[in-house]
C-alpha cells in the first residue's frame, strides 16, 4: 500500500494563502493575532508571512518591518558564515536551513534559527570548529557517539557553537557541526545517511521527518517536506527510501504524510508498503528499548541522561555515579551510548584521542580536552581528570 491515495500530486506553493491556511487564520482573525500565531513554535512562519506580504506590495507596520529586517539580517549573517565554512572545509554540506530556503520563491524568507553543517570526516569538523573558535564563537556542546556498521568514521562527533546576535534579537546565532545527519535520538548512536549523498534534498527530507523524535511536526515542517518532495528526482526518491529504511523512520514518515493529507495536499512522492514497514519499525524499537533498559550497563546511563533533561532528580545523580564510577564511560561508549563532553583546561591536540585517566575517559581534541560523561558531572571528577592529565604530561606518557 502507498502512503496516500494515488492520483495527480498537488503542487504546494509558498504563498500568503498557503501560510494563512496553515495558521488556520479565518477572515475574522485580526492581523496582529495572525502574526502572533505565525511566530508560535508550532508554526515558525512569521518571517515567511511578513516577506510574502512585502513581496505582494502590502504595507507593513513599523514593528512588522523591523521584525522582517531582523530576519533578513540573520539570514545574511548565516550566508556569510556558511561561505567561510565552505572555504575552511570544502567537503561540508548544509542540512535543511538554507537548502530548503532555496526552494522558496525569490524574496520570500524561511526563518533561520541555526546552521546544521554535515562534515564528512573529523578533519572537516575540526577545520570548521577552529574557524568558528578563532572568530569569537563559543563552544556550547561537544558530543561523541558510537558509529554504526558501514559508517565513514570510527566515532561520530558533534560540536555546537554560539555567538551573540545583535539587539533586539532574542536568540543567539548557532552553528552545529556534525559527522552524522540524524542526531536527535540522544539515547542511541547517531545515524549517518547515504554517503556520498546523491541528493541533498532527500537527506533534508529524512532529517525533517526525524524531527518528530523530539517534537510534534510544525506546520512549516509540512510545507518544507511538500516542497522537498516536489523537487526530488528519481535518484532522490531512491535515496529517500533507502535512508528511511536505514533509520527506521517509517512511523514518522507516515505521520507526516497523514498530516499533509489533512491539509488537502497529495504528496509528490508516495512509497509502497510503508504500513508494514512502520509496524516492523515499532516492534524493533520496542525490542531495542527493552534491551537497553534490561542491560546492567546501559540502564543506569539512561537514568543518568534523564538528569541532564531535568527529569529524575536524586535518582539521576545516583545513576550517574554508578554509570561513571562503577561501569565507566568507555564501556558505555562501547555499549552504543553517546557521551557528552565537559571542558577541561588543557592544550589542544592535532586530532581526536580517547585517553583513560584513572576511572575517567577524556577526549583530547583540537578544541581542547573534555571529560566524557553520560549524565551530570561532579566537580571532583573534573579535578581528577585534570590532575591525571597533568601527571601524565609531566611523566612524558
Amino acid at each position: 500500500m502507498t502512503d496516500a491515495p494515488t492520483g495527480t500530486a498537488t503542487d504546494v506553493e509558498v504563498s500568503a494563502a498557503t501560510v494563512l491556511a496553515l495558521l488556520d487564520a479565518g477572515p475574522g482573525v485580526s492581523r496582529e493575532a495572525v502574526v502572533r500565531t505565525a511566530r508560535d513554535s508550532r508554526h515558525k512562519l512569521a518571517a515567511t508571512l511578513l516577506s510574502l506580504w512585502a513581496e505582494d506590495g502590502r504595507a507593513l507596520t513599523g514593528a512588522e518591518a523591523a521584525e522582517l529586517r531582523l530576519h533578513r539580517e540573520r539570514i545574511d549573517h548565516y550566508r556569510r558564515i556558511w561561505s567561510q565554512l565552505q572555504t575552511a572545509a570544502p567537503g561540508v554540506s548544509l542540512l535543511k536551513g538554507m537548502t530548503i530556503a532555496g526552494l522558496y520563491p525569490p524574496g520570500v524568507l524561511r526563518a533561520a534559527g541555526d546552521l546544521d553543517v554535515v562534515c564528512p570526516g573529523h578533519a572537516d569538523l575540526w577545520n570548521c570548529a577552529r574557524h568558528l573558535a578563532a572568530n569569537g564563537w563559543d563552544l556550547a556542546a561537544f558530543t561523541v557517539s558510537p558509529s554504526r556498521t558501514g559508517d565513514s568514521v570510527p566515532l561520530h562527533l558533534g560540536a555546537e557553537f554560539r555567538s551573540p546576535a545583535p539587539e533586539p534579537s532574542p536568540d543567539p546565532y548557532a552553528v552545529g557541526l556534525f559527522t552524522a545527519e540524524i542526531v536527535t535520538e540522544v539515547r542511541a548512536p547517531a545515524w549517518q545517511l547515504t554517503r556520498p549523498s546523491r541528493s541533498p534534498l532527500a537527506a533534508c527530507a529524512v532529517a525533517l521527518v526525524a524531527e518528530r523524535w523530539e517534537r510534534p511536526f510544525r506546520t512549516r515542517d509540512l510545507l518544507d517536506l511538500a516542497l522537498l518532495l516536489q523537487h526530488l528526482d528519481g535518484t532522490g526518491v531512491q535515496q529517500l527510501r533507502a535512508d528511511l529504511a536505514r533509520t527506521g523512520l517509517w512511523p514518522e514518515w507516515r505521520e507526516a504524510l497523514r498530516a499533509m493529507a489533512r491539509l488537502g495536499w497529495r504528496p509528490a512522492v508516495t512509497l509502497p508498503h510503508t504500513r508494514t514497514a512502520a509496524v516492523r519499525a515499532r516492534l524493533l524499537r520496542a525490542a531495542r528499548a527493552t534491551a537497553r533498559w534490561s542491560s546492567p550497563v546501559r540502564a543506569p546511563a539512561l537514568v543518568a541522561q534523564s538528569g541532564i533533561e531535568g527529569e529524575a532528580g536524586r535518582l539521576a545523580d545516583l545513576a550517574s555515579d554508578l554509570a561513571h564510577r562503577g561501569i565507566g564511560a568507555r564501556r558505555l561508549l562501547d555499549a552504543g551510548l553517546p557521551l557528552f563532553g565537559v571542558p577541561l583546561e588543557d592544550e589542544p591536540t592535532d586530532r581526536l584521542r580517547l585517553d583513560d585517566v584513572g576511572r575517567h575517559l577524556v577526549a583530547r581534541t583540537p578544541l581542547g580536552s573534555f571529560l566524557l560523561v553520560t549524565g551530570a558531572a561532579r566537580r571532583e571528577w573534573l579535578d581528577e581528570a585534570a590532575d591525571g592529565g597533568l601527571a601524565a604530561a609531566e611523566s612524558g606518557t
